[in-house]
């Protein structure tokens, strides 16, 4: 099972999204105080996933192809 391909694919993107959650989640705290006044929590909630996982598929295209 571990050896097949689209279990490697799948954890592949998996590890591109993580790297970029890594980085997005924590600059998104930094600025959150600053855009909480013209965007609502849960609005920016949802804008950083879909930025992290967005930049991590990209991520993951770019480097597999």
């Amino acid at each position: 099972m571990l050896n097949d391909p689209r279990v490697m694919r799948l954890a592949a993107r998996v590890a591109c999204v993580g790297l970029v959650v890594i980085m997005v989640f924590p600059l998104g705290r930094i600025l959150f105080p600053y855009v909480a006044g013209e965007v609502g929590s849960l609005q920016f909630s949802a804008l950083e996933a879909v930025l992290s996982t967005t930049i991590g598929f990209g991520l993951y295209a770019v480097f597999f192809g």
